[in-house]
């Protein structure tokens, strides 16, 4: 019963924010992106071809399957989107319903009404964007299409621990004693002190000067353009998440005690 309901208030809350966050990206971050794929293909020579006896141009080399421009990839990324956000939703909530049950259903209770819910929707949210966007984009930021970077295993080792320590190191400084923050602070420099792997040369060889100049300034736009996109999302999946924990997790996590079930009965 339980995780049924998890999971349905997961796909809700998964495919509204996943709605929302595809039509933040749409307006926001899609133009930026299909900027930068004409100065890609620009920059891109030619795949060499030759011909056959039948007298038909052939080029060899595989080809890495891509959705059609459209209709099919924005269906594509809408549906990445959802899926993205249901899974994040299927994390999130248990996070909230175990921390709303440690301090006795209270924080989360609808008896004290959705503001509180949604205050504290709020607040994980936001823990949520940093520890998987922000911490991330100090030592990577977002890249376009065309930009050169550092090996991707690397990357994503890279990003694997800068997530794994902004969590520990938030929750550390939230959740335990005065005494023991200090550590908290510790993990959340960890990464920056160990480095976040770089590209050796520019991020932009190959473009002529022009072209690098407007990458640059599209790179810019972009970086702030996916921060804002990924913040929506995350506070509106924390807000959406915390109303769902209130109104059909709580109350299955924490049934009436006897005793109350008693007085009442009594009164």
């Amino acid at each position: 019963m339980l995780f049924r309901r998890l999971f349905l208030c997961a796909l809700f809350v998964g495919l509204l924010t996943g709605l929302f966050d595809s039509a933040v990206q749409r307006w926001q971050v899609v133009p930026l992106i299909l900027a930068a794929e004409v100065f890609e293909e620009a920059a891109t020579p030619p795949k060499a071809e030759h011909a056959h006896a039948d007298g038909v141009a052939h080029s060899h080399g595989p080809q890495a399957w891509a959705p059609q421009d459209g209709l099919e990839r924005t269906a594509y990324t809408v549906l990445a989107n959802v899926l993205n956000a249901i899974g994040s939703a299927l994390l999130l909530m248990p996070l909230l319903a175990f921390w709303n049950r440690q301090r006795a259903g209270q924080p989360l209770a609808l008896h004290k009404g959705y503001g509180a819910s949604v205050r504290y929707g709020l607040l994980w949210g936001a823990a949520g964007w940093v520890c998987l966007f922000a911490l991330p984009a100090l030592g990577q930021p977002p890249e376009l299409p065309g930009m050169q970077a550092a090996a991707l295993q690397a990357r994503q080792v890279w990003w694997t621990l800068t997530v794994a320590c902004g969590a520990g190191g938030l929750a550390m400084l939230c959740l335990v004693q005065a005494k023991w923050r200090v550590l908290g602070l510790g993990l959340l420099a960890l990464p920056f002190v160990i480095g976040a792997p770089q590209h050796a040369g520019s991020p932009f060889a190959g473009m002529e000067a022009d072209v690098a100049l407007q990458m640059q300034q599209l790179v810019a736009r972009f970086v702030v353009a996916t921060a804002v996109a990924s913040a929506l999302q995350w506070l509106l999946l924390g807000t959406l998440s915390a109303l769902a924990v209130a109104r059909w997790l709580s109350p299955l996590l924490n049934p009436v005690a006897p005793a109350t079930r008693l007085e009442g009965t009594a009164s």
